[in-house]
């Protein structure tokens, strides 16, 4: 029978999922409250397989990409500090797809301006959504004066 060769790349790709599958099911045995939390790596790992695979030529890939790697971000937050989402933490939902498509624009050879649009329409509203849980009375008051006259301001100008 003629022997068989076995490409180096295969052979590496082979020995990493075999190690990493191994990691696994031992953490797993010794590790038992890693179960708790299991079910975010299938958040995080599909996304940075599409970021991975952005990276190396298939650009659309950032969005979907870039939405599942902070919304696990999100998740994995919120697991780890109780109170997380209360404290304005739920504003990374609304943030998650503006940096899909940040990256998006950013990769992007032609850079379509018509990208900057939702990019900055939803970072506004997350970041307008996170002042109440992050600043104090006073100075939410003063923020809220301060977009009150900025939008007056928009509205007086002349063209």
């Amino acid at each position: 029978m003629p022997e068989e060769r076995v490409s180096t790349k295969s052979s590496i790709a082979q020995v990493f999922m075999g190690v990493i599958v191994i990691a696994l099911g031992l953490s797993i045995i010794f590790v038992p409250s890693l179960l708790e939390n299991f079910w975010l790596l299938f958040i995080w790992v599909p996304g940075l397989i599409m970021e991975y695979n952005a990276i190396r030529g298939e650009k659309g890939l950032f969005v979907p990409g870039g939405v599942l790697l902070t919304v696990a971000l999100a998740l994995t937050l919120g697991v780890i500090f109780d109170g997380f989402y209360e404290g304005g933490g739920w504003a990374l939902f609304i943030l998650a797809p503006a940096v899909g498509l940040l990256q998006l624009y950013l990769a992007g050879g032609r850079k379509p301006k018509a990208l900057l649009t939702p990019i900055f329409v939803l970072t506004i509203v997350a970041v307008i959504s996170l002042i109440p849980s992050t600043l104090s009375k006073w100075a939410v008051i003063i923020v809220g004066a301060l977009l009150i006259g900025f939008g007056v301001l928009i509205l007086l100008k002349k063209k």
